[in-house]
């Protein structure tokens, strides 16, 4: 997670998002409170482990400026954080799954155009 994230800190879109959420200090206590958060929430999902307690849904539903474009951007990241971190199968059920929760996520958020995580899917496999 924390490969992604430093990516994600640095991109002129996403990062301004985490940043106004958790400041720009991976090392402060909101940060490691979130990746660890995080880690429960990735092995619920992948692994059926009931350790993640949360509503992720709900903690983005008041960042009203998620667009189409910072769901490109945060697949694309977030798919070559898993390439270099996890083997091939495991690093393609997390791209899997962060594909299905990118979909669910613009349904929910009323985004337009869920139709270039299908038509993108091969450019984040590599």
């Amino acid at each position: 997670m924390t490969l992604f994230y430093s990516k994600a800190l640095e991109d002129k879109l996403l990062g301004p998002f985490f940043i106004h959420e958790l400041g720009d200090d991976m090392q402060s206590e909101e940060w490691v409170d979130h990746i660890d958060l995080l880690a429960d929430f990735w092995l619920s999902e992948l692994n059926g482990e009931n350790t993640y307690i949360g509503n992720y849904i709900g903690a983005h539903i008041k960042v009203s400026h998620i667009t189409q474009e910072s769901f490109v951007i945060w697949l694309k990241l977030f798919s070559q954080a898993v390439n270099k971190v996890y083997t091939q199968d495991i690093a393609e059920q997390f791209k899997d799954r962060g594909i299905l929760l990118a979909k669910e996520f613009q349904q929910v958020l009323k985004i337009k155009g869920k139709e270039w995580i299908q038509t993108k899917r091969k450019t984040y496999s590599s």
